[in-house]
């Protein structure tokens, strides 16, 4: 065996077998590598549309909410500026109007479900990009911030009811936007209203809620938009 050198043979032989194995084991995990990556690939590029689904609806809605908010400030400087003494501007239709818009009470309420998913799974660290996954992971806080304003807005309109009632009929404003509704029986005192300081007081408080609260409600905007901005990156470097 010695002469015929049968040992060597079979040393080399063995490792043919073992760099085979080694070869087939590598070519195995490149291949699983290969397909994991592919469907990562697909989760995140699901993950993204879905959440640019949803940050476009977000936006659509925060675009309404800031319009209705910017004029119920206008309305409410307006109604601060008017002058009760002032005949005209009490018989004038407008004053309805201002009153009916000061009332507004339109809110935030955006759709998280897709970001709450893709939170709870942990995909969402298959988004590559650092500056999205922070966006994202701070979306409830800059939300949250935005809804505790809006709701000191809600709470001044409730307080104010009791005193606008106690001047003005409810059907002489509302029927600004329902005609059918007609005018009350009963009769109605703007000048009085205006006249009275905790309506005063309530516009005031009004005012400056509706002004922070805009104040917040465009931060969030600025986050959404920035938000979509990232996505959009990241589903062009999927495409290249």
């Amino acid at each position: 065996m010695a002469d015929d050198n049968k040992p060597l043979k079979y040393i080399r032989y063995a490792i043919g077998e073992i760099v085979l194995v080694v070869i087939g084991i590598l070519i195995a995990l490149s291949i699983n590598n290969w397909t994991g990556n592919r469907k990562n690939l697909e989760k995140k590029e699901m993950q993204l549309k879905a959440l640019r689904i949803q940050f476009a609806s977000n936006l659509s809605q925060l675009n309404q909410v800031i319009y209705y908010d910017n004029l119920v400030l206008r309305s409410t400087k307006k109604l601060l500026e008017l002058n009760p003494e002032n005949s005209l501007e009490m018989a004038s239709d407008s004053l309805r109007f201002w009153l009916q818009y000061s009332s507004y009470r339109w809110t935030f309420n955006p759709i998280n479900g897709a970001l709450r998913s893709a939170i709870s799974s942990g995909e969402i660290h298959l988004v590559k990009s650092d500056s999205l996954v922070d966006l994202l992971f701070g979306w409830q806080d800059v939300v949250a911030d935005a809804k505790e304003e809006e709701e000191r807005c809600v709470a001044a309109v409730i307080a104010s009811q009791p005193v606008i009632e106690k001047h003005v009929r409810k059907l002489d404003y509302k029927s600004v936007h329902v005609p059918e509704l007609g005018k009350s029986r009963f009769p109605t005192n703007y000048q009085s209203l205006l006249q009275d300081p905790l309506f005063e007081d309530f516009l005031g408080e009004r005012y400056i809620s509706m002004h922070e609260a805009l104040f917040e409600l465009n931060n969030v905007k600025k986050n959404n938009a920035l938000i979509l901005k990232l996505i959009d990156t990241e589903l062009i470097k999927k495409k290249k």
